[in-house]
């Protein structure tokens, strides 16, 4: 704790002259005792992390620093399984606290939300109920998950949510209870979701998870491991309410994580659709979605999933920002673009039946006139000025076989209406035209659909992680000085100066 006090003295780490000293004397060894040791693990594993996530975050772009090198270079499995304890075990008790906050002022999700709440984290008399976010602790798993990538599998791996914190009962034995397990990727899919239902007030951590989901999604073995059919789990998702969607309290089934990603997915585009349009995290919604499909397409691998609930969803999002009318969305729409066609010229190799195709185009031509809008705004936007030129032309190639698929099959769904005196046809029936008509039916082959840019922060996310790490210096600080003299930091932020 005194750690952290000197290493949030001042807002700008890089300016801390404490931290420069624990950067040429590391405290990795003693960190790494504290993390292996469950004893030491239940009392000081939290502040471990965050002490180790504003240390990997001094000047980590500019030097070497030991403890990014020491993070990435670990392999050490006493260690990492410490890492993943401490963290799931938070996520845990937020998850815990935050539901059962919500269900006490929801009622229509009392007995739905309590029995998941014990069955996936039991309560202990040491849990506290308003635990709050610190996000610290998110921006050391988003670090370890980022430098470090044996760390995939302890995300897949089970652990038990009670042992490692050293519940007691009253008496002061341990509890006997029967065990619950969980893995830390199913759990931060939950927490994920409780973060992405409050965006407003949650922005930074609705990122950092973002971030967190991109370097999972770009993983061969996490890829893997949420897309085998053996591995199901029971993940709760939490779904806002919406005027159209009154019941929330859907059933939860044991399904892959592969499945419960793209349902966050789905449900993120559909809950967040405000005047402020967060369309950074939109981007990276986008591109989580498509890592997942260029998996799909490299590894072959069919997902029973209800794929028109995602294409709705993403058609959705695209009809909504095309009212902002705003340039800076053109990144977004290629994406969107890149995702369809995906579908339209990959879709044989992951879909899980020929049918699914039939459902594809039956969207497409369904919503054609928000495809139809979008190529409007690109030809709108392409004389705005020279830096959108380039960007408009690749969304009007990648919306050619969208609009082929909507000229080729719209005056063939007119006849056959006019035919049959029919003003509109049944889904049914539209997609037997469409089965009739696949033959004649010309596409363009696009180049690079299953090739993406790997995650980086350097130099997009640059911005983000500094306000970040000052924000958590500031927040820390002023949580200590509620219990010591203000002086005190005074005197170590003017230490060398």
């Amino acid at each position: 704790v005194f750690l952290k006090m000197l290493t949030s003295a001042s807002d700008n780490i890089s300016q801390n002259t404490m931290v420069e000293f624990l950067m040429l004397y590391p405290l990795w060894t003693s960190l790494n005792k504290v993390i292996v040791s469950p004893t030491l693990r239940s009392t000081l594993g939290s502040h471990s992390l965050s002490l180790l996530a504003v240390l990997l975050n001094y000047r980590k772009n500019e030097y070497s620093n030991p403890y990014s090198i020491k993070v990435a270079g670990c392999d050490d499995e006493l260690l990492l399984n410490g890492f993943g304890e401490i963290l799931l075990n938070y996520i845990g008790r937020y998850n815990n606290a935050v539901l059962a906050n919500r269900q006490a002022s929801n009622q229509s999700y009392s007995e739905y939300i309590s029995s998941w709440i014990y069955w996936t984290y039991p309560a202990s008399e040491q849990d506290n109920p308003a635990h709050s976010l610190d996000l610290s602790l998110l921006l050391c798993l988003y670090e370890i998950v980022h430098l470090n990538r044996s760390f995939t599998t302890v995300l897949t791996q089970t652990m038990s949510s009670t042992t490692s914190q050293g519940n007691e009962d009253k008496e002061g034995e341990p509890e006997s209870s029967e065990e619950h397990h969980s893995n830390l990727i199913s759990s931060f899919l939950t927490f994920s979701s409780l973060i992405f239902s409050n965006v407003k007030d949650n922005t930074a951590a609705a990122q950092l998870c973002f971030d967190i989901l991109l370097c999972v999604s770009e993983d061969h073995y996490a890829n893997a491991f949420m897309h085998d059919e053996n591995q199901v789990f029971t993940v709760f998702i939490y779904r806002t309410k919406l005027r159209h969607r009154k019941d929330t309290s859907k059933g939860i089934t044991a399904m892959s994580l592969a499945y419960t990603l793209l349902d966050l997915m789905s449900e993120f585009l559909m809950t967040n659709l405000t005047k402020n349009f967060p369309f950074e995290l939109y981007s990276k919604c986008y591109r989580v979605i498509h890592r997942v499909l260029c998996y799909q397409k490299k590894c072959r691998v069919r997902l029973s999933y209800p794929w028109s609930t995602l294409w709705n969803s993403v058609i959705s999002a695209v009809k909504w920002s095309l009212k902002l009318d705003d340039p800076e969305m053109i990144n977004n729409y290629i994406q969107v673009g890149r995702i369809f066609n995906m579908f339209v010229m990959y879709g044989d190799t992951f879909l899980p039946s020929p049918g699914s195709y039939d459902e594809l185009y039956y969207e497409l031509l369904r919503q054609h006139s928000v495809f139809d809008s979008l190529n409007e705004t690109a030809l709108k936007f392409a004389n705005k000025g020279p830096q959108y030129r380039e960007p408009c032309r690749d969304l009007l190639a990648n919306l050619h076989n969208i609009r082929a698929i909507v000229n080729h099959f719209s005056p063939k769904i007119e006849g056959w209406s006019t035919a049959n005196k029919i003003s509109t046809p049944a889904p049914e029936e539209v997609m037997e035209i469409v089965r009739s008509n696949y033959d004649t039916l010309t596409l363009k082959l696009q180049d690079g659909l299953d090739h993406y840019e790997r995650y980086s922060e350097v130099p997009k996310e640059q911005q983000f992680f500094t306000g970040l790490v000052r924000r958590i210096c500031k927040e820390k600080r002023e949580n200590t000085l509620l219990h010591i003299d203000s002086g005190v930091y005074r005197k170590f932020a003017n230490i060398g100066q």
